[in-house]
């Protein structure tokens, strides 16, 4: 290591040190007391009960399977229109919503065991773990639901009307124009 390059390496380590020394700037004047710590030792309690986890738990799995339902039946809507573009988005979504949905199941069995444990911690943490799970799930359905967009906004074939233009009195054929065409000058002297 070069000279150089070991005095900045020092500058960088000692620094910070030299500039909290008394009577630098950043340090306090003597005399003066340090401000308090912040006390960060209080835990967040749970507003939801037990039994209302597990119930609130379950009925975002149910939530989750019709999730699944709508999803396997756009897989097949697009198998038989055969559109493999389709096909893909919602395989990607499907195999995203059942990873989510083992996630989930494995989430309730813990939430289970820590609200039979009283480990109010335990079981918070599971049912904030199926509680986003759950909205990963809405999300995916969301996404499943755009892949196939595009059908929804289709409402029927482009119909198309022309109206032709009012035509002079006395003509009967538009190809029959008797004003000459004259041609337009040269843009170019080269030619």
């Amino acid at each position: 290591m070069s000279r150089r390059a070991r005095v900045i390496w020092l500058s960088l380590l000692i620094g910070p040190v030299a500039s909290a020394q008394p009577g630098s700037p950043g340090a306090l004047a003597p005399g003066t007391v340090p401000p308090a710590a912040a006390d960060v030792s209080g835990q967040q309690r749970s507003t939801v009960s037990g039994p209302d986890m597990i119930r609130q738990g379950k009925e975002y799995r149910t939530n989750m399977d019709k999730v699944l339902a709508e999803l396997q039946t756009m897989v097949e809507q697009s198998r038989k229109q055969k559109d493999v573009i389709r096909l893909n988005c919602v395989m990607d979504k499907l195999a995203q919503v059942k990873v989510s949905m083992n996630i989930a199941d494995e989430a309730i069995e813990k939430l289970q065991e820590g609200v039979s444990r009283n480990d109010e911690g335990a079981s918070f943490h599971e049912y904030t773990r199926i509680t986003i799970v759950n909205q990963k799930v809405q999300v995916l359905q969301n996404d499943g639901q755009t892949c196939v967009g595009a059908e929804l906004n289709y409402i029927g074939a482009t119909r198309v009307e022309v109206e032709a233009p009012e035509l002079p009195a006395g003509v009967t054929d538009p190809s029959l124009d008797p004003a000459p065409l004259e041609r337009p000058p040269v843009a170019s002297p080269y030619l």
